[in-house]
């Protein structure tokens, strides 16, 4: 059993996992890697496979075909639970997030008693590198929108994450999401729970090698479901935040 299991999801991230997994190995943490892969094109699951039997500690999830982000990050959320480590840890596996802030994550949310820590990247001392102005105000908007109409705390698309088993539990239990929605849903989830969340300042870089996932129409869907779901939860629930920086 070990204190933290990480969930990568991927897709086409054979030019990434190598280098992110060696670095997450480094960090001298008890942990446990999962690999959920969608049928990746370029190999990557065959890759995780030969990183696990050199490492041991990697359990690879290999899927048959691509069945959506939030897809993936539930049937690895699930597996962590299984291995019945102590946190359960998200995060994108192209390289955006840096692996020296995983040990930030992780004592923040040992020291603050939350159910949630989450890396973000809209409080003093976070910030982006390498978008357009375009990208930054599209993700700036969704994420003011979260905040003013559902109460969620500054940032609800971040996929860097460190979960308690019972926020992690939480959201395998309700949410329905298959795709990038999937990430501000279980933010939602954990806070309709009454679960605490604290926020941790990050610098997210952008991908340098492969592509990105998130298509326009990834990107349409996901900026219009945002209004729908922060009324709904707003509408039910109320100001249900309890948030710590």
């Amino acid at each position: 059993m070990s204190e933290l299991a990480i969930v990568l999801a991927t897709y086409n991230e054979a030019t990434n996992l190598s280098r992110l997994v060696a670095a997450l190995e480094d960090l001298g943490l008890d942990l446990h890697l999962l690999v959920v892969d969608d049928n990746s094109p370029d190999g990557t699951c065959r890759l995780a496979q030969e990183l696990s039997l050199t490492f041991g500690n990697i359990t690879v999830i290999c899927r048959p075909g691509k069945l959506g982000l939030g897809s993936a990050l539930r049937e690895g959320i699930r597996a962590a639970l299984a291995t019945e480590a102590r946190y359960i840890m998200t995060m994108d596996a192209d390289y955006s997030h840096d692996p020296v802030d995983v040990p930030r994550l992780l004592e923040a949310i040992r020291a603050s008693g939350a159910d949630l820590a989450q890396g973000s990247r809209y409080i003093p001392g976070g910030g982006v590198r390498g978008w357009s102005p375009r990208r930054w105000l599209l993700s700036r908007l969704a994420n003011l929108l979260y905040h003013w109409g559902a109460g969620a705390p500054h940032e609800s698309t971040t996929n860097f994450r460190a979960l308690s088993r019972r926020a992690a539990s939480v959201i395998l239990a309700r949410a329905k999401a298959c795709d990038y929605e999937f990430v501000p849903e279980a933010m939602l989830l954990v806070l309709a729970a009454g679960f605490q969340v604290c926020e941790v300042p990050i610098v997210f870089t952008d991908r340098r090698l492969g592509h990105s996932k998130l298509g326009k129409k990834q990107a349409i869907k996901a900026m219009v479901s945002v209004a729908s779901t922060s009324l709904q939860y707003r509408l039910r629930l109320g100001r249900f935040v309890r948030h710590a920086t």
